[in-house]
């Protein structure tokens, strides 16, 4: 009888086990630091293909971004040798980040694995602009 339902426990235990993971109530909070950026894909959707255009970091392109505590975030950028520093605000809701500074209002997905953060936007199609997704990366 005990090895029954040492057996039963055993089976239980073994295919009980999901193989989802439970995620963190605050896991944005792992947000908060300083990232500089990596790289940037675009992907463009045209008509029956697609098209990718990469940009990394250099001497004329780079971005730093920092996501405060608050709730504020700051940025500076350097675009084709142009600087550029703002500020704004950012929230999470529902794994949508939501970053608003300046006039623009950025909706994004991101995913965060080690000291590397993966920030993915996209624009459906309209009448006058193609879709596209745009896939950014950060290094803390």
């Amino acid at each position: 009888m005990i090895k029954r339902i040492t057996l039963l426990l055993f089976i239980g235990l073994t295919w009980g086990q999901s193989p989802f993971k439970i995620r963190p109530k605050y896991e944005h909070l792992k947000l908060i630091d300083k990232w500089t950026f990596i790289s940037m894909e675009t992907i463009t959707y045209k008509e029956e293909e697609e098209e990718s255009d990469i940009l990394v970091k250099d001497d004329n392109n780079s971005e730093a971004i920092s996501f405060h505590k608050s709730g504020s975030i700051s940025y500076a950028t350097l675009v084709d040798g142009e600087m550029k520093k703002g500020k704004g605000i950012w929230l999470v809701k529902d794994n949508t980040l939501k970053i608003i500074a300046d006039a623009d209002t950025i909706y994004a997905t991101y995913k965060i694995e080690g000291d590397f953060l993966t920030i993915t936007t996209n624009k459906d199609e309209s009448e006058e602009y193609y879709g596209y997704k745009t896939i950014m990366n950060y290094k803390k």
